[in-house]
C-alpha cells in the first residue's frame, strides 16, 4: 500500500505542472462541462419507465341522493302583524248627556252587530222632530193652497174674457147709438168707464197668472226643506243611540255616564272579528327568485287594453298563503293573498304582502288554534302555483356549486344559477336532470375527476321525503282551516 501512494505521489510531482496549465486552458472548460452534460443524459435515458397503476389510486367514499324532476310550489317566508281589517274610532255625532251605557261596554269585550252600546238624551232631538213635521204640514197646506188658487185664477181669466168681450159689444152698440142722438154722450162714457175697468180687470189676472207658478216653485222648495229638516231629526234621533255596526271587539272606552258629549267627541274604539290582514314582509331577494316561477304570459299586460285588477292577476296566478303564529306551537290558518304594497320599505328593503283570513273567531280551539288578535306576529308561507323542478337539500350547497357523481363514479363540480332556497331546501329548474347523483357528506379537498366510493344517503332521502311531503300536503300537516 505504502509502495502504491508513493508510486502515485511521484507521478503526481512529475505531471502537477502539466495538469496545472491543461486546466488552465479553455480547452479543458469545454471538455468538462461536455463529460458532465454526457453523464446526465445517460442517467436520464437508462432509467426505467415509470407505470402508473390505477388500481393502486385511492377510492374516497361519499354519501349521495339521485334527484328526480317534480312538481313542487314555490314557496318564500316573510313575517308581520295582525291587524283588523275594519277598525271604528266611534265618535259622537250630535251633542248631549250620556242617559245610558252598555253594563258590559268594556275593553275586550264582544258585541254582535247592531248592539246598543251607548245612550245620549234624545229629549231635544224628539221636539226637534216634532217641529220638523209640523214644519212640514204647514208648507204641504200652503202648497196645495197655492194649487188652488192656481186654478181659481184660470176660471176667473176665462170669466173675464167673456165680461170684456160683452163690454166691448155693448161700448160699440152705443157708440152707434149716439151717432143717431138716440143716447146721450154721458152713458156713452159711463159704458167706456166699464170697458176700461174690464181691461184692467183682465190685465191684473193676466199678471197674477204669470206670477203664480214661480210662488208656485217657491212652495214647492220650502217643502222640500221641510222634508229634508224632517230627515234630519229623524236621523238626530237614530244618532242618539251608539250601535256597533259589525261584529266587533271593543279595543277602547273613553266616555262614562251622565257625561256630556259635544259633536266629534271620542266614545269608544272597535275591530271588526270577520276577517284579520297581515302585512307580510319578504327580503327583496328572495322575492324576485320567488316570482321567477311566474307564468310571464299572465303578467303581460302590452296585449291588453284595459290592465286588469290586482285581485284579478294574484288569482291567476295561482298564489295562496298559510299563516301561523311565529312562536309555533299553534295550528296555522289558510289565508287569500288581497294586494301587494306600493312600496320597498326604506329600512328593511323588503316587499310587503297583504294577506287576509276570514273568520278565526269561528274556529276557535283552545289551546290549539287562539284567535288572531290585533298585534299578533306571524309567520306567512307565500305559495306559488306548482312547477316541475329538482329539490336537493339546501347542506349540499358549497357557496355556488354543488357535487355530483358522474357515470364513472367521478366528482364533477356543478356551478348553479337561477336557484331558490325553500327552508331546507333549493329547488333548481334547469342544469340537473332526473337521475343525477348529488353528493349530500363533506368532500375536501373536491377535485373534479376524483375517484369516488359512492354509498346511498338513506337518512337523507327519508328527510327529503318528508320535508317533500310536507311542501305537498301543508293543509294536513299545518292543521289549517278555511
Amino acid at each position: 500500500m505504502k509502495s502504491n501512494s508513493n508510486v502515485l505521489k511521484n507521478l503526481w510531482s512529475k505531471n502537477k505542472p502539466m495538469v496545472k496549465r491543461f486546466l488552465s486552458s479553455r480547452k479543458s472548460l469545454l471538455l468538462i462541462a461536455g463529460a458532465g452534460l454526457i453523464t446526465m443524459i445517460l442517467i436520464i435515458k437508462l432509467q426505467p419507465d415509470m407505470v402508473h397503476n390505477d388500481s393502486q389510486r385511492p377510492s374516497i367514499p361519499v354519501s349521495y341522493i339521485e334527484v328526480k324532476r317534480q312538481l313542487i310550489k314555490p314557496e318564500i317566508i316573510g313575517y308581520g302583524t295582525v291587524k283588523p281589517d275594519v277598525s271604528l274610532e266611534a265618535k259622537a255625532e250630535i251633542t248631549g248627556r250620556i242617559t245610558y251605557i252598555n253594563p258590559l261596554l268594556k275593553k275586550g269585550e264582544i258585541f254582535a252587530k247592531d248592539t246598543l252600546l251607548i245612550q245620549i238624551d234624545d229629549k231635544d232631538y224628539l221636539l226637534q222632530l216634532k217641529q220638523s213635521h209640523a214644519d212640514l204640514l204647514a208648507n204641504r197646506a200652503n202648497l196645495t193652497e197655492m194649487e188652488i188658487n192656481i186654478e181659481n185664477n184660470e176660471l176667473e181669466l176665462k170669466l173675464a174674457r167673456e165680461k170684456l168681450k160683452v163690454r166691448e159689444k155693448e161700448y160699440s152698440r152705443l157708440r152707434k147709438l149716439r151717432k143717431t142722438g138716440a143716447i146721450s154722450q154721458s152713458n156713452l162714457d159711463a159704458e167706456k168707464q166699464n170697458l176700461l175697468q174690464q181691461k184692467q180687470e183682465m190685465q191684473q189676472l193676466k199678471n197674477k197668472q204669470t206670477t203664480l207658478p214661480s210662488t208656485l216653485e217657491v212652495m214647492k222648495a220650502q217643502l222640500e226643506i221641510a222634508k229634508a229638516k224632517l230627515v234630519k231629526s229623524e236621523r238626530d234621533l237614530e244618532r242618539t243611540q251608539v250601535k256597533i255596526p259589525f261584529n266587533g271587539r271593543i279595543s277602547q272606552v273613553y266616555t262614562e255616564l251622565h257625561q256630556y258629549m259635544p259633536t266629534g267627541s271620542q266614545l269608544f274604539d272597535a275591530s271588526g272579528l270577520e276577517k284579520i290582514m297581515i302585512n307580510a314582509q319578504f327580503p327583496i331577494n328572495q322575492f324576485s327568485s320567488f316570482t321567477r316561477s311566474f307564468d310571464q304570459n299572465k303578467v303581460d299586460f302590452k296585449a291588453i287594453k284595459e290592465i286588469p285588477s290586482m285581485s284579478k292577476v294574484l288569482e291567476s296566478l295561482g298564489l295562496t298563503a298559510v299563516v301561523e303564529e311565529a312562536g309555533g306551537g299553534f295550528k296555522g290558518w289558510s289565508a287569500k293573498v288581497e294586494r301587494f304594497t306600493d312600496d320597498l320599505d326604506p329600512k328593511s328593503r323588503t316587499v310587503g304582502v297583504i294577506v287576509t283570513v276570514e273568520g278565526s273567531y269561528k274556529n276557535i280551539e283552545p289551546g290549539i288554534r287562539p284567535p288572531l288578535l290585533e298585534g299578533m306576529y306571524m309567520k306567512v308561507f307565500l305559495r306559488g302555483e306548482a312547477v316541475q323542478t329538482i329539490a336537493i337539500p339546501r347542506y349540499a350547497m358549497h357557496e355556488d356549486q354543488i357535487y355530483i357523481i358522474n357515470a364513472d363514479d367521478q366528482l364533477k363540480r356543478i356551478t348553479l344559477a337561477n336557484i331558490q332556497y325553500q327552508g331546507e331546501l333549493i329547488l333548481v329548474k334547469d342544469i340537473l336532470k332526473s337521475g343525477d347523483r348529488v353528493i349530500t357528506s363533506d368532500v375536501f379537498p373536491a377535485v373534479d375527476g376524483m375517484q369516488l366510493t359512492p354509498i346511498i344517503d338513506k337518512t337523507a332521502i327519508i328527510k327529503m321525503d318528508t320535508l317533500l311531503d310536507v311542501e305537498k300536503l301543508t293543509d294536513t300537516k299545518l292543521g289549517v282551516t278555511k
